[in-house]
């Protein structure tokens, strides 16, 4: 072969690698500008038809009455709410996920701890709420907001000398779980539907959204990621767990999660089959992302109510009259749609106050 064609050759090969990886990094900038840099979780979220088809904050007595705590992640400035019990054994701090907000549906697990002897310290993590930020940064920016809300519990003077606990959902169940591995003061945690981490999240959801052949661009999709949110991306949950023996885990997981599949890239899955002696695992039949914590009933009757809703737009092509919508929407039982695993929630609170002297 002559040196101008392997030149040629040596070029294309170049070419297409940069090609490759180059559309990986292009990739990933655009999910993230779409996805990850934008503001979904505002106030008005608790206007949205899921919300309103179940139990949120302005629903419950207990949480009516709240202080409101500011405090700095980063360049950010988040908004804690602080809910008092008489005589509180414990605080929680609770986590919420991506496209929600503290006030949302996680405000049903909130109830439950605020009425059994808890402070509860709710947060509107980055880019969520009233909390400021264009977006959620990255998906491991919720380790950085748990640990800074950790950090005001304990200068709080209402808090500061409370045995301390953890309670997230999702992006929030990733940030808790991974937040125990920088603040030395938190007892316990219970993570609903994580994910185990950043880069595996992240790939999972376009190969979720593409299909299995998206394995070919992984190589690309990691480096772009890397470039994109550096090395936390590579952050595990389990790891964390591994080498923080003293603190409790309780990891519950959805069977029928489609959003972090409990079979693949789930924090569960992870740790299923490592036998750690801090982790209790609770699998949960048929139970799907959003509200892992509610009964299975409670979660088939409000996938019913979706339905329902999903059809009436159908009927009305997509331009569902506001007062047929308000009509149905109070026609739903919230007590049906809201009920709480009780036992699921009993269960978390025994291993909590096993850590209190």
């Amino acid at each position: 072969m002559s040196k101008k064609a392997r030149r040629i050759i040596d070029g294309l090969i170049i070419g297409a690698v940069a090609l490759y990886f180059g559309l990986g990094i292009i990739g990933v900038l655009v999910a993230t500008e779409g996805f990850i840099n934008v503001r979904n979780c505002d106030p008005d979220l608790l206007e949205e038809d899921f919300y309103r088809i179940q139990k949120c904050r302005p629903d419950y007595e207990s949480l009516k009455e709240r202080e409101e705590i500011f405090f700095k992640c980063g360049k950010e400035t988040l908004v804690g709410y602080f809910y008092e019990n008489p005589s509180p054994k414990g605080v929680i701090v609770f986590s919420h996920g991506i496209k929600n907000n503290a006030d949302a549906n996680l405000t049903q697990v909130q109830d439950y701890y605020l009425t059994h002897g808890y402070d509860v310290f709710a947060v509107d993590m980055t880019g969520c709420g009233r909390s400021s930020g264009k977006g959620i940064r990255t998906l491991y920016e919720s380790t950085n907001c748990v640990v800074s809300a950790v950090k005001t519990v304990k200068e709080f003077e209402k808090t500061k000398d409370l045995p301390l606990f953890l309670i997230g959902h999702s992006w929030g169940a990733y940030g808790a779980v991974t937040a125990t591995g920088k603040v030395n003061n938190v007892l316990a945690v219970a993570s609903f539907s994580s994910y185990n981490t950043p880069s595996e999240m992240m790939y999972g959801s376009i190969e979720a959204n593409t299909s299995k052949a998206a394995i070919l661009i992984k190589p690309a999709t990691q480096l772009g990621l890397q470039l994109h949110w550096g090395h936390n991306i590579y952050s595990s949950a389990e790891k964390v767990i591994k080498y923080h023996p003293s603190i409790p885990y309780v990891v519950i997981h959805g069977t029928e999660d489609k959003t972090v599949p409990y079979k693949s890239y789930s924090l569960y899955d992870n740790i299923v089959n490592d036998n750690y002696q801090n982790v209790t695992l609770v699998k949960l039949e048929g139970m799907h992302h959003g509200t892992p914590w509610k009964t299975l009933d409670a979660e088939t009757y409000t996938i019913e109510c979706e339905k329902a809703l999903k059809d009436l737009r159908k009927e009305y092509k997509n331009k569902l009259p506001d007062e047929v919508r308000e009509q149905y929407i109070a026609s739903v039982d919230k007590d049906r749609s809201s009920e709480v695993n009780v036992d699921l929630l009993k269960q978390i609170d025994t291993v909590f106050s096993s850590k209190i002297q």
